[in-house]
């Protein structure tokens, strides 16, 4: 019998350095494991940039669907790590009972995350349609573990409908802060894969600054990210406030740096 082990660290201080290593079993060979392994390193050589983001999901997508459930899981963990951007080569290409089938006990619940921004992709199925428009409002309401997942899949789905509809939580009464940085971070996410929505995303990300700085660290990624001015201004007058952390701080004044 032959098993694949890796070495290396197991956990990582604040900093993200690593003082612990030990031997770590990833999974017993077969005939298949062998030949995905070789076709791993032969494609890998490749991945040494960020640029490089879409060709490795294009590698582990090709297991979605495998038998071997080894081969499946690792492959939806390597997606699962993807930046939302590059998974988007997946709309309408992944099989939406492959996918329902991370529903099915507690065991998947790992797996559940990249399940639901996948299955928000498969917008020409009828049952992923269905499935998500039946999940997405309710989770955006209540708030779940799931609430950044289902906006998103949301997003993707109904597109504008799905914006306001997270407008409209918004600017209800007692969103508890976790809740709201969830929608935030899946309007951001959802702006930066479809343009056509920055303008609505924007300024909603307006009148949140303007009446709550918590998600502000949030926001100013995303109007980074987008080389985006439009809320300098806004973000300008947020350095005067005390409440504002310095993280939150730090990343406007960089921001701010970057377009003058």
């Amino acid at each position: 019998m032959t098993v694949l082990l890796t070495y290396g660290t197991v956990a990582k201080d604040g900093a993200g350095r690593g003082f612990s290593r030990k031997w770590t079993r990833i999974f017993t060979l077969t005939p298949e494991r062998d030949q995905f392994l070789q076709a791993l390193g032969a494609a890998g050589i490749h991945w040494q940039s960020k640029e490089t983001a879409e060709a490795r999901v294009a590698f582990f997508a090709q297991y979605l669907s495998h038998e071997d459930q080894v081969l499946r899981d690792t492959a939806l963990i390597e997606i699962d790590r993807a930046p939302y951007g590059s998974i988007q080569m997946l709309r309408n290409a992944v099989s939406t009972d492959d996918l329902l089938r991370e529903f099915d006990g507690i065991t998947r619940m790992s797996f559940l995350p990249v399940a639901i921004r996948l299955l928000g992709l498969q917008d020409s199925d009828e049952m992923a349609q269905h499935i998500v428009r039946s999940r997405y409002p309710k989770s955006i309401v209540r708030g779940s573990a799931y609430t950044y997942e289902w906006a998103l899949a949301g997003i993707a789905m109904d597109d504008a409908d799905a914006v306001e509809s997270i407008d409209a939580v918004l600017t209800a009464a007692k969103v508890k802060k976790e809740h709201k940085r969830s929608l935030i971070r899946a309007l951001a996410d959802a702006g930066t894969v479809s343009p056509a929505l920055k303008s609505q995303i924007i300024n909603i990300f307006a009148r949140e600054l303007e009446l709550d700085s918590s998600s502000a660290l949030e926001i100013v990624i995303a109007m980074r990210n987008w080389n985006e001015t439009r809320l300098d201004a806004q973000l300008a007058d947020l350095l005067q406030n005390e409440e504002v952390d310095p993280v939150t701080q730090f990343v406007i004044q960089t921001k701010l740096a970057s377009t003058d």
